[in-house]
């Protein structure tokens, strides 16, 4: 599904886990850890929207389920319990939970085995999954990852000490001081996001080149196809649709066969995104947004123009950041908007410099406004 209508300026979930370990003080002895309550109240249900709900800044990455897992460095599984141990601690949030039970939700984690030194959690993965399957899990397809409100989200702490509580077992009848240990896991998505605005060409004042340009569409290659929900490194072989840029008769020959279906590309009805010397601000029908796995490699936005009712293309050699530098790594939970190279308004326009429309020379350099996701964090409740 194609993510459009955002100016995104999201905010990553964030969970804080506690979990306790015995201490050799106590009263009755035990080999058991326990940890304490966590607020979740920061979580927001998938609920709130859908896909096409514009997101502004500050707003929460959409949760539509979680689930946690507690491991040790070998990669084990490790249960828990109730604060009374009188059964499973509950450790998946599906949206109808998050729906029904409202925010905050609260998530005990009790009698951990002391062996357990992380914690795991994952987000909108669709299912209460095994540990098995979470192991299992196969990269992420970068054709899945385009709603920006059901992106696979992940994170993964060690646990550190942080003081003593006690708990008392109904089913033993023991009282249990523990020390407790913590862990704050920020959900992050793996994607870098790419968001256009509109297109606007930059004319002469005094002698214009065209009487009229018209955008008729935009694509993107270059990223990597898939990554590893759990490491965030991209794999697999650079997606690109155009081998040659610099082949007329390739270039056109894709354009002419493009599938509008597909998330990589817009193209844009005849008429709809035209500019001219009196008039040269045109935004786009709707808002544009692009997810990639980007890491080290640099994507590629390739859009074909109308000059006069003549075909033209343009693409971009490289896309440079608000001080001018040369950007040369596309970070996951970042926001990539298109601005003028320049003239960084923040408003997500690309400026097309009228001498850049030539068969000569068909590169754009691009700045884009780099907006990071805002965090927000999760308070435990002791």
């Amino acid at each position: 599904m194609k993510a459009t209508n955002w100016i995104l300026t999201s905010c990553l979930v964030a969970l804080t886990l506690v979990s306790c370990e015995k201490d050799e003080s106590a009263l009755n002895q035990s080999t058991k850890m326990k940890s304490v309550t966590v607020s979740l109240e920061n979580v927001v249900s998938g609920t709130r929207g859908v896909a096409t709900d514009k997101i502004n800044k500050d707003d929460a990455v959409v949760v539509n389920d979680f689930k946690i897992f507690l491991t040790d460095a070998q990669g084990k599984e490790y249960t828990a319990q109730t604060s009374n141990g009188a059964a499973a601690a509950k450790s998946y949030w599906s949206a109808s939970d998050l729906a029904t039970d409202g925010i905050p939700v609260e998530a005990d984690f009790h009698y951990v085995d002391p062996n357990c030194t992380t914690v795991v959690a994952v987000a909108n993965i669709g299912s209460d999954m095994t540990f098995a399957e979470y192991t299992a899990l196969a990269a992420l397809d970068i054709d899945e990852q385009q709603d920006a409100t059901n992106l696979a989200l992940f994170d993964s702490k060690p646990l550190t000490e942080s003081g003593e509580h006690t708990d008392v077992n109904t089913v033993d009848g023991i009282t249990y001081l523990s020390k407790v240990y913590e862990a704050t896991l920020v959900l992050t998505p793996r994607i870098a996001r790419f968001e256009v605005d509109g297109f606007q060409v930059k004319f002469d004042a005094t002698s214009p080149k065209y009487n009229s340009v018209e955008v008729k569409d935009i694509a993107f290659q270059n990223y990597y196809p898939a990554s590893d929900l759990k490491t965030g490194e991209e794999s697999g072989t650079l997606v690109n649709h155009i081998a040659d840029l610099a082949n007329q008769s390739e270039v056109y020959n894709w354009f002419n066969g493009l599938s509008t279906t597909n998330w990589y590309c817009d193209s844009f009805a005849d008429g709809a995104v035209v500019m001219t010397p009196a008039d040269d601000l045109t935004d786009t029908p709707a808002p544009l947004a692009y997810h990639m796995f980007a890491g080290d490699a640099v994507p590629v936005m390739v859009i074909r123009l109308l000059a006069d009712d003549l075909p033209a293309y343009i693409y971009t050699k490289r896309f440079l950041d608000s001080n001018g530098d040369e950007i040369t790594e596309f970070k996951e939970g970042y926001i990539y908007r298109m601005s003028a190279a320049g003239e960084v308004s923040g408003d997500g326009t690309i400026v097309i410099p009228e001498d850049d429309i030539d068969p000569m020379d068909r590169c754009l350099d691009i700045t884009v406004d780099v907006a990071k996701w805002a965090v927000e964090l999760i308070t435990p409740e002791f």
